[in-house]
């Protein structure tokens, strides 16, 4: 599961990643609109939490350029603006949520999973995939019914498969859904993530296919 915070408060934006972090997101930290653009436009997330007062391009400009543009990315307003006309604008021009300033963090991590959940229900909650079976809402893999014990990162790497089974999805595009925007993983560590998902997927009826220098397809069998 993976997050944008937008924040241009420093001591509350690491606070608020630290968090969400210690909770099991993967989060990227922007610190202005025009930052956060550019992290939308080069990584994919599953929420967004943007400040409604940002430098360069405000939370609800952002809010508005996601819904033009045709994404459902769930959208968490933080913002000291606690007014209803406030509150009733930011929800009619796309945002999914709204938490005034100040909030406590066991709140804010329960609507952010919440809106996970949420979105993850606008398709099928639940994956077929041969044996598996893939909860999406509850991030929770079973095997004929007996649940299949995946690390987060594990379970991150087959969701994202997954998601496009057939489909070749670049090392370059799963390196960007596993890990944050800043942080460069070992060369190797997707090749171990993925030897360590295969050994618990044989038999299953699903497979990982490496395409030599291009990335990797999750087929059903």
């Amino acid at each position: 599961m993976k997050a944008l915070l937008v924040e241009d408060n420093a001591l509350l934006g690491k606070s608020v990643q630290r968090g969400l972090q210690e909770a099991g997101w993967i989060v990227d930290l922007a610190i202005d609109g025009e930052e956060a653009l550019y992290l939308l436009q080069s990584s994919e997330y599953d929420v967004a939490l943007f400040d409604w007062m940002l430098p360069k391009r405000s939370g609800l400009d952002l809010v508005r350029h996601l819904r033009a543009t045709g994404s459902e990315l769930p959208v968490l307003m933080l913002t000291a603006r606690g007014e209803l006309a406030d509150r009733v604008e930011g929800l009619e021009r796309g945002a999914d949520d709204y938490l005034v300033k100040p909030f406590e963090m066991a709140e804010l991590i329960a609507r952010v999973n919440a809106l996970y959940r949420r979105a993850a229900g606008r398709g099928s909650p639940t994956l077929q995939l041969g044996e598996l079976s893939l909860d999406l809402a509850a991030a929770r893999v079973s095997r004929d019914g007996q649940a299949l014990e995946l690390t987060g990162k594990e379970y991150d790497l087959l969701a994202a498969l997954a998601a496009k089974p057939e489909q070749l999805l670049t090392r370059s595009a799963l390196l960007g859904l596993l890990y944050p925007f800043d942080m460069e993983p070992d060369s190797n560590s997707l090749d171990v993530l993925l030897a360590r998902l295969r050994r618990k997927l044989a038999g299953s009826g699903v497979e990982i296919e490496t395409v030599r220098g291009k990335g990797f397809i999750l087929h059903v069998v």
